[in-house]
């Protein structure tokens, strides 16, 4: 008879299984191959129960480190010869444990007087973080920090001069940490009293109290020196606009004054008239009295006639520039709200681009600054991006200007959903793109752009019943801190221009 093979073994092992109707499992799969085979059934090694075991084993003195390393290995290696002799070496260890000889006596335990040497130094290192961090505002404070660096830099420092020195500069450093603690709740007030105070200023305006919104909102989170940043920004909006608010403010206040100036001047002029009519009705009337005939009563009649009309005269003069005054001052209000309408969309003309809804060349620039400001605090990398569609040439010359239009907002929209939330985009020219990737080496920003560029292949923009597959050239660069703004969007530009020299649709890295 011919001997088996593994794989006739392996065919009855899973008829078997189907016969007996067993579930497919490693273990019952192992105990009906290893009746087919004629095996003796094969014992698993207990690794997990040992390996426990093994972390409860006394390992205090050197013998029994030893014996326990050689369990673990044991254990690891599956070897229960080694396993067998780790526990037989315990039970000797245990008939032959005595009581432990006593120390002679110059093995016993020594106090330390004497600080060593490294100790001393990682204690002045930190010492002269805390001086780092707490400044040299506080006198006393900086006083005792460089005394006990200075005493922690000498040689062999005595441990109980030093443990003097620590007790007082902890007592001190309690303080001082009281009033940090301190400070940031006067500067979270001040700051707070300085937004409630805008906005109580310019109740009215919609764009001011939700720039203040934002700005309470952001100090209610943890100061760190990126919430900080957010701060900042926020507080700048707010005082620009309370700044552009109080500025119109003053030129209306100046008109209506003006207006005023003229209506009492008007009033004035018809009170003098009034006057002068009166005292001419008290001249006719003393006339009137002292009249012998008729003939002196019609001039004087004549005259209360002509003083009359004269006065309706003004009069209607007078009525006149009060209804023209009327329409200035109803003009000028009407003016004031379309300027408050107005100034309600100031803020995001100013740092966004009003056709993609990305940042403009302004606020580009406003976001480079704070992250290369905050790269640099981080020492972390970050690149820079410059995006030229391609082909827009040829899309205008075929579709017109509305369908560059179209091709760009949906560029837009493409780069604000594919690429991550952190990364800032702008629109640095009327046809490019530039992205600001944080903590980001050029190399991986060449990935996610090359992720961009399969996002846009796959959704063509459809206009005017065409559809256009758009792709783009990008250049990328490693920003430095000698950059300004305008130089690093130069070179990211001209790497851009290498890419499109390369071919279309490609990414350089300078």
């Amino acid at each position: 008879m011919a001997e088996r093979s593994p794989a006739d073994f392996a065919r009855d092992t899973l008829k078997l299984l189907a016969a007996r109707r067993l579930q497919p499992t490693p273990e019952n799969y192992q105990a009906i191959y290893e009746e087919v085979a004629g095996l003796l059934p094969h014992i698993p090694f207990p690794k997990a129960p040992l390996r426990r075991i093994a972390t409860v084993l006394p390992s205090q003195t050197p013998a029994q480190k030893r014996i326990t390393r050689n369990f673990s290995q044991a254990i690891e290696d599956e070897d229960w010869t080694a396993l067998q002799s780790a526990i037989a070496d315990f039970a000797k260890l245990d008939v032959n444990t005595s009581a432990p000889p006593l120390a002679p006596p110059d093995l016993l335990p020594q106090t330390i007087d004497i600080l060593p040497p490294n100790l001393a130094h990682q204690l002045a290192r930190l010492i002269e973080t805390i001086i780092s961090a707490f400044g040299e505002e506080d006198e006393r404070m900086y006083e005792l920090s460089q005394q006990l660096v200075s005493f922690l830099q000498k040689d062999a420092p005595p441990v109980a001069a030093l443990e003097q020195l620590l007790s007082n500069y902890s007592y001190r450093l309690s303080f001082t940490a009281e009033d940090q603690a301190q400070r940031r709740l006067s500067i979270h007030a001040l700051l707070r009293m300085v937004g409630e105070h805008i906005v109580s200023i310019a109740s009215h305006d919609e764009p001011l109290q939700k720039q203040a919104q934002a700005l309470s909102s952001a100090m209610e989170k943890p100061w760190t020196l990126r919430q900080l940043d957010a701060m900042q920004a926020h507080l700048k909006s707010l005082l620009f606009r309370h700044l552009e608010i109080d500025g119109h403010r003053n030129e209306a206040h100046q008109q209506l004054k003006d207006l005023l100036a003229e209506h009492t001047h008007q009033m004035a002029s018809l009170g003098k008239l009034s006057e002068h009519h009166a005292h001419e009705l008290h001249d006719c009337a003393e006339r009137i009295q002292q009249a012998q005939d008729l003939g002196d009563l019609a001039m004087v009649l004549q005259s209360v006639v002509q003083s009359g009309s004269a006065l309706a005269t003004e009069n209607r003069l007078v009525q006149a520039q009060l209804a023209d005054l009327r329409e200035q001052t109803e003009a000028q209000e009407h003016t004031i709200e379309e300027l408050a309408i107005s100034l309600s969309h100031i803020e995001d003309s100013t740092r966004h681009d009003p056709e993609t809804g990305t940042l403009n060349l302004l606020g580009f620039h406003d976001a480079l600054m704070s992250e290369a400001a905050r790269s640099h605090r981080q020492t972390q990398p970050i690149s820079l991006s410059t995006l030229q569609v391609d082909h827009l040439a040829a899309i205008e010359a075929e579709a017109g200007p509305t369908a560059v239009s179209a091709a760009l907002i949906h560029m837009a929209r493409l780069i604000r959903s594919t690429l991550r939330p952190q990364d800032a985009a702008g629109r640095t020219s009327p046809t490019q793109f530039s992205v600001l990737f944080p903590g980001t080496k050029p190399a991986q920003a060449a990935q996610a752009l090359a992720r961009l560029q399969a996002a846009i292949s796959e959704r063509p923009l459809l206009h005017a019943d065409r559809r256009w597959t758009l792709s783009f050239s990008a250049g990328v660069i490693a920003l430095n801190d000698l950059d300004t703004p305008a130089q690093a969007l130069a070179r990211a530009a001209h790497a851009c221009e290498q890419a499109q020299h390369m071919g279309m649709g490609r990414v350089a890295l300078s």
